[in-house]
């Protein structure tokens, strides 16, 4: 059992007294902020370069060990981004990024899709970064209900109607005879990690040439999985690129009184021959207008690539038409309105045969993808809508 494993456990038996939790959130909330320097030293450290270049070895030299994902993420960043390439000062760019982090919560892969190098303090406080987002996310969402979505066994449990396949959940207790019925459907299926996030961890199997006694044997001890049938997207999805199921994040904010809001979606596509739509993949997001479903925005990679239209497919981003889309929100805002104290849900939504299903449910949604595909930040808007829900803290 990994530490995240564990950690879903515990949060799972929080208190039942509400305000228990309240508190424990609070202080989750209090323990992000205070991972922030101060706004007099971001203010200090933006005005004078040496000062943010003494700040941040002396955060790295106390503290590195906890932050070399930071590091991996942004070397990788710096690796792999054209624009980088060229500049020949690339400390004062790691510092920058590792800055960004420290004062404003920014990853690499944010500093990078929100073109942050050169902003200015206001300009970087436009945009909401992935500590803000937890922040807000822990704001509205009940910390032990968030555990269920966050497990991809119980949300399934949670929203299997609206899944429209079937699922196996395979760990160390399933039955062989319950892998075989499942085998016999499904020579070829997609297997996902229970605790997966961000397209990880997922892998496409085709048990035609496997022994399936000594595949289960084999794989029942190693973790717990979400074994599933095989997504088949329609042809008008399929077009963007056929060897990925191409999704659509549709984001669901539950108000005050009852109402559930949609402010952002965008959707997800793959590259030719890539199995899943993630950016790690080389996939591509491209902003969809939320009351029209019209494909508003060119597409994105997370390297800073721009493209007008799908590199392998050629089809024309601005424009295109999602099918069926009201079907889509009134699906996605009639589940997260019967989701009690779950006021910030995003779903990864795919249109089939069996018209609009749900792929993933994300507990926390990644508010990164919008404000790349708009270019521009959404942190005002997002303080707004967090004034007409209810909060959890």
């Amino acid at each position: 059992m990994n530490k995240g494993e564990l950690c879903n456990i515990v949060r799972k038996c929080y208190p039942k007294v509400f305000g228990i939790r309240k508190a424990l959130q609070r202080l989750k909330i209090k323990r992000l902020d205070n991972k922030l320097l101060s706004k007099d030293i971001i203010k200090k450290c933006e005005e004078d370069e040496n000062f943010k270049k003494i700040t941040v070895e002396k955060y790295l030299k106390e503290c590195g060990s906890s932050f070399k994902h930071i590091i991996d993420e942004m070397e990788i960043m710096i690796k792999k981004v054209s624009d980088y390439k060229d500049i020949e000062d690339k400390e004062s760019l790691r510092n920058d990024m590792i800055f960004c982090r420290l004062a404003y919560g920014f990853l690499p892969s944010e500093y990078v899709g929100f073109r942050l190098e050169g902003k200015s303090y206001g300009e970087k406080k436009e945009f909401v970064s992935d500590i803000d987002t937890f922040k807000f996310g822990y704001s509205v969402n009940d910390i032990t209900k968030l555990q269920y979505v966050i497990n991809k066994a119980d949300s399934f449990k949670q929203f299997s109607k609206y899944f429209k396949r079937d699922i196996l959940i395979f760990n160390r207790h399933t039955k062989l005879e319950d892998f075989k019925n499942f085998i016999d459907k499904h020579k070829i299926f997609v297997k996902k990690k229970i605790n997966s996030a961000q397209g990880n961890n997922i892998e496409l199997i085709n048990m035609e040439n496997i022994n399936i006694e000594e595949y289960f044997n084999k794989e029942k001890n190693t973790g717990k999985f979400l074994l599933e049938e095989l997504v088949v997207q329609s042809e008008e999805m399929a077009r963007f690129n056929a060897s990925s199921v191409n999704t659509i994040r549709c984001m669901t904010m539950v108000m005050k009184d009852g109402t559930v809001e949609v402010p952002y979606c965008f959707m997800r596509t793959g590259r030719d021959g890539s199995f899943v739509d993630n950016g790690g993949a080389g996939g591509i997001i491209i902003g969809v207008d939320e009351k029209t479903g019209i494909v508003n925005t060119d597409g994105f990679d997370e390297y800073k690539n721009v493209y007008t239209e799908h590199p392998d497919t050629k089809i024309k981003f601005k424009g295109s038409e999602i099918p069926k889309w009201k079907e889509m929100l009134d699906i996605c805002k009639s589940i997260a309105k019967d989701v009690q104290g779950m006021g910030f849900l995003s779903w990864d939504m795919a249109y089939t045969s069996k018209g609009w299903v749900v792929i993933e449910v994300n507990g926390i949604g990644q508010l990164i993808g919008p404000q790349i595909v708009m270019q521009r930040g959404i942190k005002s808007e997002i303080d707004e809508l967090v004034k007409r829900m209810n909060l959890v803290i």
